[in-house]
């Protein structure tokens, strides 16, 4: 895991290291073991490692006689790529999973070359492969969007990086707020497409690809999962063995892992499988202490005492709150305003004294079934109902009085891939694949991880178990009471009957409570925010902040505090120890 950057610049001009030093200083959380850079002619690329796989020779940027690399993320099929380019007469340098990106990159003998490497490659991963004779360069991040890349257009060039902030601070961009996305953002708590909260700043999607030469964008398309629509060879009995390999192929690593444990099934499920394949278990959770919190904690502490792991509890509190909301703004640089992220930054915070991976339940509920909506399509009667129900309204849409203008509820956002075939539940599925996962959940476990250098890994996406997954028969995943249902059954087969059946409590952080207890230091930070004034009637913050004992208005309340926040820091350009200093002192 780690961080990278470059430039294209216009025919007839030079990359240089002045274009990559700030770009790559901006990344340093990223990857604080090191840095690299490759320069020629008007190609610049920089990258920040953070050293997983093969400590003392993957350093990147890679470099071939043809081409140089660099990437993020992990390359889970690297040993069976490693023989097949060995086979080919290719000497490869080092041990790091990387290295076979950029040989694929020139060996169309394995139906490769720049344009179709990505293909080859299962796993997690935002990279750019630049080719020396033509100074082109391919762009691409992974099918599920576990990692994110952006870039931007100039005068000079294209510039990208993993983060949009290393943009704008780099002075490839003005920062300045693009107004387009906040109707989505304050409706869904995340924004989807390839526009940003960056004026100027564009998102490469899941499955991305873009060729850039000479400064400019010469090709895009998408790489999509490979998702096929329900059959009968995907057999349910195969799940424990699908889940086993999953796991297996995301605990290759040359440095300590840990895992993420919530105390709910995803988490556990894979506590249970590292015990099963020998892997040592050193699990986080964190413990909301407010009423109302989650209550999964116990269950964490019981499981773990049974498997015989370290498990460290990480409390969270009120006094975490207020300086957590201004690390938060500052390190969701593409902003989302999930409340869940703010225990998972302390958590991440702690972790990474003893570990630099983190693997994570991301992904199992849309891939296997497990929300609570995805059950009505196995109902008869709430599958006709559902045509005459209107869709479940955004946190902003009870309060359109509040703004001056209202703001317009996001439409469903359709998935990109052909869904012809498939089944009512898979439709649900992949509308979530789609958008809920990579641009909230992904990201958010993007940003937290990566702020304290640790790199988070997500076995359900793994390619293999996602399809599979996927594909298997919507009976077999949901029925009227319970989704996930080869999840639960592998559990209760390992004696976690209690655990298995229990239902879903999901994660999140009863905000409003917070909130409450600061009412004039939010109506100070939304009266000095511009982009408030702008969007907000006179009287918005009283009305608002006297109905914060009801969800969507504590839930609106923080989306719109934390766009303040956003805003100070990233506009404005203030620092997170101010921020933090006015939000505990109780004043703007």
């Amino acid at each position: 895991m780690c961080g990278i950057a470059g430039v294209s610049v216009k025919k007839g001009q030079l990359a240089k290291q002045a274009h990559l030093t700030p770009l790559a200083q901006a990344l340093a959380h990223r990857g604080p073991d090191g840095s690299g850079f490759w320069l020629q002619g008007t190609v610049g690329l920089a990258h920040r490692r953070l050293s997983i796989i093969d400590i003392t020779g993957g350093q990147q940027p890679l470099q071939s006689p043809t081409h140089a690399l660099v990437a993020n993320g992990e390359i889970y099929n690297y040993k069976a790529l490693q023989a097949a380019l060995r086979q080919t007469g290719v000497r490869l340098q080092t041990e790091s999973d990387s290295e076979v990106a950029l040989h694929l990159a020139a060996q169309p003998g394995l139906k490769g070359g720049l344009a179709a490497m990505p293909q080859h490659l299962q796993g997690m991963y935002a990279l750019a492969c630049a080719e020396a004779a033509t100074g082109t360069i391919l762009l691409a991040t992974d099918p599920f969007g576990i990692k994110p890349l952006y870039y931007c257009q100039t005068n000079v060039g294209l510039a990208f990086a993993s983060e949009p902030a290393a943009l704008a601070s780099a002075g490839w961009v003005r920062p300045q707020l693009n107004p387009a996305v906040l109707p989505m953002l304050l409706n869904r708590h995340y924004s989807v497409g390839q526009a940003t909260l960056w004026q100027g700043i564009q998102r490469l999607p899941p499955g991305g690809r873009m060729l850039v030469q000479d400064g400019e964008i010469i090709q895009q398309w998408q790489q999509l999962p490979q998702l096929v629509a329900a059959n009968s060879d995907s057999n349910p009995r195969e799940f424990p063995a699908q889940l086993e390999a999953a796991v297996a192929r995301h605990l290759q690593a040359d440095v300590p892992f840990g895992l993420l444990l919530s105390g709910g099934l995803d988490s556990s499920a894979l506590a249970v499988m590292m015990q099963r394949l020998g892997a040592p278990i050193h699990a986080y959770t964190a413990e909301i202490q407010v009423p109302g919190g989650p209550t999964e904690a116990q269950a964490a502490a019981a499981l773990c005492a049974k498997l015989g792991a370290n498990h460290t509890v990480v409390p969270y509190s009120a006094e975490d709150f207020w300086p957590g909301l201004a690390q938060l703004a500052s390190t969701m640089d593409d902003l989302t305003t999930d409340t869940a992220a703010l225990p998972l930054l302390k958590l991440t915070a702690r972790a990474r004294a003893d570990v630099k991976i983190l693997l994570s339940g991301e992904g199992g509920d849309e891939t296997l079934g497990g929300y609570g909506h995805y059950r009505s399509s196995q109902n008869i009667f709430k599958r006709l109902l559902a045509p005459f129900k209107a869709r479940r309204s955004g946190d902003a849409a009870p309060f359109q009085h509040l703004f001056r203008t209202p703001l317009a509820t996001p439409r469903h956002v359709a998935a990109p891939w052909s869904t012809a075939n498939f089944t009512p539940l898979q439709l649900k599925q992949s509308a979530d694949l789609a958008a809920w996962l990579p641009h909230d959940l992904l990201l958010k476990l993007d940003r937290t991880t990566m702020a304290n250098g640790i790199e988070g890994r997500v076995p359900y996406l793994d390619d293999t178990l996602a399809a599979y997954s996927f594909a298997l028969p919507d009976t077999a995943k949901v029925n009227a009471d319970f989704g996930k249902l080869p999840l639960r059954h592998f559990m209760a087969d390992q004696g976690f009957d209690q655990l298995a059946w229990a239902r879903k409590q999901g994660f999140s952080v009863n905000v409003g409570q917070f909130l409450a207890a600061k009412p004039q230091l939010l109506r100070g930070l939304w009266a000095q925010s511009q982009v408030l004034n702008e969007i907000l009637q006179p009287a918005a913050a009283d009305k608002l902040l006297g109905k914060l004992q009801h969800n969507k208005a504590a839930n609106l309340a923080m989306s719109l505090t934390l766009l303040a926040l956003w805003e100070a820091r990233h506009i404005q350009g203030t620092r997170v120890e101010e921020l933090q200093q006015r939000l505990g002192g109780q004043q703007w």
